[in-house]
């Protein structure tokens, strides 16, 4: 038998303690009965005790395998709480994982059923984020048990919810985002009666509470929930800690460390009589809370009248941050970070490192509305400026709707949008085809907005009775929401309602906003325990952190100070942290997200109102990092102004669709390209803009040709960091040419696409290179090499080898390394894209793929344009194999240099050359046009004229084209 484990374990000796096969760990073991519960004696769970070990040493009873990379799951001998066998699950690099599942029957009454989930579990060295059970499937996924650092042997507990129609519940115990083991044993899964409440605690010292009434044949109206330290305690006033409306989880995140706290729920029907209280749940906090705050956090609230006027100023700090903090004021310039003259309010210690508060009187705030917090050596941590809790707080402003009247008076852009948005709610919930919930919620934000401008109450009554009957019918309530996205169901309902209840606030009675806020309480107490790995992992770059943390921070910057709501000086900080950290990580300097534009619209339409609406309420955490990607030129460059919005593809983003928050981006785009950027916008998003777009609206602006605008908007925008390159011949219309070449050079979490020497190309009113978006089983829709039949196997490890634009337009020349991402010896691509006009053909693009391995591999160099696209080949010209495309008055034609061994063929509507070996090459030339002649060009070894342009395939790097007489500039190039 193999030595105890130590109770430190290094990140090395975890590797080599998981191939060592068998450890004995003897440990105390838990205490198992902090509370009582009234449980039946059946646990569906396949050897949850770990016992069972297959001849070929597989789990029993855990098919479910993620398990990556440096991660092992294995089963040892010993090392339990008591001494019997357990799952050692352990991981040596934080991008790796360790995780098994198991699916686990559970019958469907036709109800919401309760179900506890108990395991023993222990933290053996477990730096980062931790381990965990992760239960999904059933209608809202939940995290249990999550741990990190060392501990001893703990029992992990929670109630979870099935909705009426799941027919299991997924269990994955994984280990990610860490390094070192995590122990666990005796998992059960059972069926509960009776009035129970589960208190979840995580390492952050947040108790994470679900409950079921099962003796109440009826829902209650709302619930309060109970606290203290006596575990026989009767609740009553000094117990409460919160009351939510109607909702079935909250999160209490006031406990402290190391203490132990007993936990009640009570019923209560409409009048506020008590119906029945659950029994107790007794829970043991860490004795160091987990702090993962990576944003240094300030807010300024006005308080009071505005004659007398004071401040509430509450700051979060940063993990990790020094001390002393100290805080000034001053006027506007101290909220843009600039001290000299500011007054210091207070300097403070380690009583207030990571949180504190500050309330001022008017004498004390002494008219100033400008703050900053500054650390140590006097550098500025964090600024706000004093921000109102008058309504409307979020976009709304007086200067904005007086631009708004005006400009609907008259025809144009602004006029049509509201024309629009008066058409679709007039229809009611005919004009919004969406969720339940999310349809009324999408009403109530139009309607609302109406009210602001028209001040027509009938605007604010709509909005009223949609936000009511969108609770009513939101999916988390119900028990429709579809199975582990509830999380996003419910926030996309959240941001619109929460500006419906910003909006139409003045409108409504006394009454009314209380209705409206019980609606948003239990929004608020479902968003605050909602799981899932996109968002909750460290990495934030999934567009589920945007929706369902944004969603989050625009509803609790509507209702801050309202009603039941206070101020949030504690929520706020960590959703303002998660946004800020997945505008860092999400998107390039360029604007580049790996999901592609379906996913970056559909991310920040949900979650940037969160960030304006932060800015609105004087918070400068965001702003610089709101600023920072340049989502205007990003569109400008990848949005054609053909009539079906096609558009370049990377990630998943399909080939046509809807311009990505379009009105939002106003609020970002840089002040020398808002003309060019709103020209753009009237061309190809007009009076589609919704409200965001009659909002943010750039009045006053005249829209600039941006073939005539910034250098940045007309040059190649170039990103070495994620490579990606986009190129665009120009402004005019259906025959501009757009051109996009990715690498993955970078790996995030989220959707992603196999773009490794992807080509997109869009012109003269075709699609002639499209991406497969989703479809990537349907392998005819790359326009990239496949190896062996099969796009790249890995992503992330891509690298630039050189980029620059060509003077004078928009094209340039791009050298990328892909042997990673292929896994090849060799896998490079030099493409050049030139985009003046040249021989005949509006843009010239000439590429040039070599790849090499010591195994012979098929190699299929495809393009496939989009349907309906005729294609023709095999005509020798000059030496060259020829293919030609046409769609409409469109054509596109290529030129094949040394097609010795290669054959050629279509293929479900994609053109492919093909070629075998260890060492093949690609040296092929396109050039798109349109009008029914289509040019000719001489070719001579690896070079190819056209016209008055050469094209050497075998020295693309030398290309230097002329400047072409419609464009001028420089390049754009984000490192």
């Amino acid at each position: 038998m193999s030595p105890a484990l130590p109770s430190r374990l290094g990140r090395a000796a975890v590797v080599g303690a998981a191939v060592a096969g068998t450890l004995a760990v003897p440990v105390p073991a838990p205490a198992h009965a902090e509370a009582s519960h009234a449980e039946t004696a059946t646990n569906p769970v396949v050897n949850g005790d770990f016992e069972q070990v297959a001849a070929d040493g597989t789990i029993v009873g855990w098919p479910q395998n993620e398990t990556r990379a440096s991660g092992r799951a294995q089963i040892l001998e010993g090392a339990g709480p008591d001494g019997s066998r357990a799952l050692a699950l352990d991981l040596g690099n934080a991008d790796d994982k360790a995780a098994i599942g198991q699916d686990v029957p559970i019958p469907d009454t036709g109800t919401f059923r309760a179900y506890r989930i108990t395991f023993d579990e222990r933290a053996i060295d477990l730096r980062g984020y931790g381990g965990d059970l992760w239960a999904r499937g059933f209608g809202h996924d939940a995290l249990v048990g999550r741990v990190s650092g060392d501990t001893r042997w703990r029992r992990a507990s929670a109630v979870v919810l099935a909705r009426p129609g799941a027919p299991t519940v997924n269990l994955l115990l994984a280990l990610e985002r860490s390094t070192g083991r995590l122990l666990v044993d005796n998992v059960r899964v059972e069926r509960v009666a009776g009035d129970v409440v589960g208190a979840n605690v995580q390492p952050t010292g947040a108790v994470q509470l679900t409950w079921n009434f099962g003796t109440l044949a009826q829902p209650p109206a709302s619930y309060e929930v109970h606290r203290s330290p006596d575990p026989r305690f009767t609740p009553g006033p000094k117990s409460l800690i919160r009351a939510v409306p109607a909702a079935w989880t909250a999160e209490d995140g006031s406990g402290r460390p190391g203490k132990r706290y007993t936990y009640k729920v009570v019923a209560l029907a409409a009048d506020g009589t008590r119906l029945a209280t659950t029994g107790a749940e007794t829970v043991t906090l860490p004795s160091r809370f987990l702090d993962e705050q990576r944003t240094d956090v300030l807010t300024a609230t006005a308080t009071g009248p505005a004659t007398g006027q004071g401040a509430r100023l509450a700051w979060r700090s940063k993990a990790g941050g020094g001390t002393p903090l100290t805080l000034y004021a001053g006027g506007p310039e101290v909220a843009e970070g600039r001290l000299t003259g500011a007054r210091k309010l207070r300097t403070c210690g380690a009583d207030c490192a990571t949180t504190g508060a500050l309330t001022l009187s008017a004498e004390d705030l002494g008219g100033a509305t400008g703050f900053a917090l500054a650390g140590r050596h006097g550098e500025v941590l964090a600024t706000a400026s004093l921000g109102s809790l008058a309504h409307p707080r979020m976009g709304v402003t007086a200067e904005r709707l007086t631009a708004i009247r005006a400009a609907i008076q008259r025809s144009g852009t602004p006029r049509s949008t509201y024309d629009s948005l008066v058409s679709r709610v007039a229809k009611g919930l005919a004009g919004y085809n969406y969720r339940p919930g999310e349809a009324q919620a999408a009403l109530a934000h139009d309607a609302a907005l109406l009210y602001q401008v028209t001040l027509d109450p009938a605007y604010a009554a709509i909005a009223h009775q949609a936000v009511v009957e969108s609770g009513r019918t939101m999916p988390f309530v119900n028990g429709t929401a579809h199975a582990g996205a509830a999380a996003l169901e419910t926030a996309n309902a959240a941001t619109p309602l929460a500006t419906a209840y910003d909006w139409a606030y003045q409108a409504w009675t006394d009454e009314q906003r209380a209705e409206a806020q019980q609606v948003l309480q239990r929004v608020a107490a479902y968003l605050e325990v909602a799981y899932h790995p996109n968002f909750a992992l460290p990495t934030k770059q999934s567009n589920w952190t945007a929706v369902v943390r944004g969603a989050e921070l625009t509803l609790r910057l509507a209702v801050r100070g309202d009603g039941p709501f206070d101020l949030q000086e504690e929520r706020i900080p960590q959703l303002v942290d998660d946004l800020g950290r997945h505008l860092d990580t999400a998107y390039a300097d360029s604007g580049w997200d790996q999901e592609g534009l379906d996913y970056f619209g559909y991310g920040l339409g949900v979650g940037a109102p969160g960030v304006t609406g932060s800015l609105d309420a004087g918070i400068g955490a965001l702003k610089e990092r709101w600023q920072r990607p340049a989502f205007a030129n990003l569109l400008l460059h990848g949005v054609s102004a053909q009539q079906d919005r096609a558009r370049l593809q990377w990630g998943v983003a399909t080939t046509t669709g809807a311009v990505p928050i379009p009105g939002l981006v106003f609020t970002q785009v840089p002040a020398d390209q808002r003309a060019a950027w709103l020209w753009q916008y009237e061309r190809t998003v007009g009076a589609g803009g919704g409200t965001y777009g009659l909002l943010h609206y750039p009045y006053g602006v005249a829209p600039q040709d941006p073939d005539e605008g910034p250098e940045d908007v007309r040059a190649a925008l170039l990103d070495d960091q994620v490579g990606s390159y986009l190129f665009r011949s120009r402004y005019h219309d259906k025959d501009d040419v757009l051109v996009g070449v990715q690498n993955r050079n970078e790996q995030h979490i989220g959707w992603g696409g196999a773009d490794t020497f992807a080509l997109s190309l869009v012109g003269q009113d075709v699609t002639w290179a499209q991406q497969p978006a989703k479809n990537t089983a349907k392998t005819e829709l790359f326009s990239k090499p496949l190896v062996d039949g099969r796009p790249e196997p890995l992503a992330g490890l891509g690298r630039t080898l050189e980029s620059r634009a060509y003077a004078g337009q928009g094209g340039g020349f791009v050298s990328l390394d892909g042997s990673g991402n292929y896994g090849l010896g060799t896998a490079r691509r030099d493409i050049a894209v030139d985009l003046r006009p040249v021989g005949g053909a509006d843009s010239v693009v000439a590429v040039h793929d070599t790849f090499a391995d010591t195994a012979a591999h098929t190699y299929a160099w495809q393009l496939s344009p989009e349907a309906g696209t005729s294609i023709t080949f095999g005509e020798v010209e000059s030496g060259t194999t020829t293919f030609l495309f046409r769609k409409g008055d469109g054509w596109l034609k290529g030129w094949i240099l040394d097609t010795d061994g290669a054959e050629l063929s279509v293929d479900k509507g994609a053109f492919r050359v093909t070629r075998s070996g260890t060492e093949v090459d690609f040296r092929i030339v396109l050039a798109v046009g349109s009008g029914t002649t289509v040019p000719t060009a001489f070719a001579e070894g690896g070079r190819l004229v056209l016209g008055e342009a050469e094209f050497d395939l075998d020295d693309l790097r030398g290309h230097l084209p002329a400047a072409s007489s419609a464009r001028t500039g420089a390049a754009t190039r984000v490192r």
